[in-house]
């Protein structure tokens, strides 16, 4: 993809063809990096990134992470970097959070929107295959993981 030019956003808007929380996407960054604003009160499984680095910005509320074997409990202005090939998990703590989701390069957006929208579990898991992400049984241990080189 080509990088594009240089664009703004006012508020409640988002990048043409998603919704106001998308603030960048592959098409509007030439595929550098997404940008995404998530209202939640929940997180995500233990899984791995093999493509793409992923970092999350507390804007309100509480979040859990466990990056690798740490654990961090971050509020508002708090920051967590997930590099590629590093097992997480995160979870809302607080009632409900909002977070800012990057990756770099861009993916999460088209991930999120197809994952979300699969009718059953075995379609999901193949979809996360499809964009190199994998996700790890529910008793998953991280200090077993190894790393690649």
């Amino acid at each position: 993809m080509a990088t594009q030019r240089s664009y703004a956003l006012t508020a409640g808007t988002g990048t043409v063809g998603f919704g106001e929380a998308v603030k960048a996407s592959a098409a509007a960054t030439g595929g550098v990096m997404t940008l995404m604003r998530s209202d939640t009160q929940g997180g995500a499984p233990w899984h791995v990134h093999t493509r793409e680095d992923e970092c999350f910005y507390v804007v309100s509320g509480r979040i859990r992470v466990w990056p690798g074997t740490q654990v961090s409990d971050l509020d508002a202005d708090g920051f967590v970097f997930l590099p590629r090939n590093e097992p997480h998990a995160w979870d809302v703590l607080s009632p409900q959070a909002r977070v800012l989701l990057i990756t770099v390069p861009a993916m999460l957006e088209t991930f999120l929107g197809e994952f979300h929208a699969a009718s059953s579990q075995e379609a999901r898991y193949a979809i996360a295959a499809r964009y190199g992400v994998s996700f790890l049984p529910e008793d998953f241990d991280p200090s077993t993981w190894s790393y690649p080189d």
